[in-house]
């Protein structure tokens, strides 16, 4: 079992990359990628906590806000040069800090009681990575400001919502070549989140495809089994390779989403990771015999 989708205190996750490595380690998974979001910072944590693991193979990965009218994600999966990526989140952390910073804000201007150093720095006064949605909505949450989370996203920072910013991002098509270049996989997140349906989100990850993207989500927390069945049938159709995760983040962010588990409806086959690590240029060696043979089944 594999969970190629994660996240850590190094964007909005509650676990550190080593407590990440402890729980995939701990459930028996056999290989973990850790995709923060626009960052990477945390998978030098991430490689060094795995070196005590060698059946855990740890995969350096992120999480691409992207310019879409969609609301589209896109994952770079088996990141093995990191410096280029470290260049790119300068920007990217800059542009989300900003965004976060008028968020902020709205709601105070609304009436809320909430200020950028509330959200900006951790409950230990260090100043947060990757500033997102979740750490305002926790804030509001924890203060009593709001009676539930589903509130702050539905009815004050949603598109159309009176608290809503508009990220700032590169395009989906500029990200792909971006990931392509370094010789990582690019691979399209969690399609059922995605606000395309049918022969639109067919034809949307056809076009996308000939943009270069190589693989996509066919298994995630958030998905039914009706969406499975359908999205292993665009991979198929397509050619893509299929990737899968739990979006993990932790009890407070995602609850009832568990690691490598999801909501008791994942068992990510080996298969997936060999395919994706064999699409790579990477030079990365494979330390996990469970993987290897999984390339011959």
């Amino acid at each position: 079992m594999i969970d190629l989708h994660s996240h850590s205190t190094f964007s909005d996750g509650e676990k550190t990359p080593g407590e990440l490595v402890e729980m995939a380690h701990n459930i028996g998974l056999s290989a973990l990628a850790l995709t923060d979001h626009d960052t990477v910072s945390g998978c030098q944590e991430l490689q060094q906590a795995a070196q005590k693991y060698p059946d855990l193979l740890a995969i350096n990965g992120v999480e691409f806000k992207v310019d879409h009218p969609a609301d589209i994600e896109i994952i770079a999966l088996n990141v093995s040069n990191l410096n280029p990526y470290l260049t790119r989140e300068k920007m990217l952390l800059k542009n989300r800090e900003e965004t976060s910073y008028q968020r902020v804000e709205k709601l105070s201007q609304l009436g809320y009681h909430i200020a950028w150093e509330n959200v900006a720095y951790d409950e230990f006064g260090n100043k947060r990575k990757a500033i997102a949605k979740p750490h305002i909505v926790n804030y509001l949450l924890a203060t009593g400001q709001i009676a539930d989370k589903e509130f702050a996203y539905r009815q004050l920072l949603d598109e159309g919502c009176p608290a809503y910013v508009k990220a700032k991002a590169p395009t989906a098509e500029e990200t792909i070549d971006f990931i392509r270049s370094t010789g990582a996989v690019s691979i399209l997140a969690h399609p059922c989140l995605i606000h395309l349906k049918g022969q639109e989100l067919f034809n949307e990850i056809a076009r996308l495809q000939k943009c270069g993207l190589q693989g996509m989500e066919v298994e995630h927390s958030d998905m039914s089994t009706d969406e499975v069945r359908e999205y292993n049938q665009i991979a198929d159709t397509l050619g893509l390779l299929k990737s899968g995760g739990s979006d993990y983040h932790g009890q407070n962010a995602h609850p009832g989403v568990e690691l490598g588990f999801g909501k008791g409806n994942l068992d990510i086959p080996h298969e997936y990771v060999a395919k994706i690590i064999a699409a790579t240029n990477s030079k990365q060696i494979i330390n996990s015999k469970k993987i290897l043979n999984s390339a011959v089944r």
